[in-house]
């Protein structure tokens, strides 16, 4: 694991704000590495602390990733594909928020995989990723690919971690570890210019991560040129 980052420069706004949401207990871990062994709660989020700031912002295109969608009600956004994930954050009603994929979770319901554009000044950063509710979209959305081969397989060089936001000061909820298969979906640049790449870590570990968790890796760990990924977008 390396042990210095470069940390990205927030805009403006410098205090911690904890951002709890108020539902039922999650799930306990899971125990096994594929997204059929998650149990969906009916829970519509679980507590979950934001770093406070104001959003970085890109140097990407403005057009970006996915089809804009607008959630219905405000709504968790959780690194895996399940309500019983971690809840990494919140698309709020009426936001553009970019649907890239959808899958299944074990239940059968759909999730989409968004970028909640907008973010909240000392709440959430702007461009946060994470799966939403399929019924908490006001757009169809039968139209997006499935999450499952969506994207370019890549492969991290030492175990590195995911994070929430396009930073490395953004939340941490994951890792993509040495050599493991990743789906690079798109790439976006930090405030201080250094390129990330969101992406879906397929295998996940037992008892530890959820299989596809999603997160914006470093691309200095990543094996592969990520130089022909579409932008992310900022808009």
């Amino acid at each position: 694991m390396r042990t210095a980052r470069p940390v990205s420069v927030l805009i403006a706004v410098s205090a911690v704000v904890a951002l709890t949401a108020t539902a039922a207990p999650a799930a306990s871990s899971p125990q096994a590495p594929t997204n059929r062994d998650m149990a969906r709660t009916s829970a519509a989020a679980v507590p979950v602390t934001q770093h406070a700031a104001n959003a970085p912002r890109s140097t990407a295109g403005v057009l970006g990733v996915g089809k804009s969608v607008h959630p219905r009600v405000d709504t968790g956004m959780y690194s895996g594909p399940g309500l019983s994930t971690g809840r990494i954050g919140t698309a709020w009603v009426g936001d553009n928020v970019a649907g890239i994929c959808r899958v299944q979770d074990n239940q059968g319901m759909w999730m989409v995989l968004g970028i909640e554009r907008p973010g909240r000044n000392g709440v959430q950063w702007a461009n946060t990723a994470g799966y939403i509710w399929d019924n908490d979209i006001r757009e169809p959305t039968g139209d997006l690919p499935n999450c499952g081969g969506y994207g370019r397989s890549v492969h991290p060089r030492v175990d590195t971690g995911m994070y929430s936001g396009p930073g490395l000061s953004t939340p941490r909820i994951g890792t993509a570890w040495t050599g493991d298969d990743v789906a690079g979906l798109c790439k976006i640049n930090d405030s201080s210019g250094r390129r990330m790449v969101l992406g879906i870590e397929r295998p996940g570990r037992n008892g530890v991560q959820w299989a596809n968790t999603v997160g914006y890796i470093w691309d200095n760990d990543i094996r592969e040129p990520t130089g022909d990924l579409q932008d992310c977008g900022v808009s």
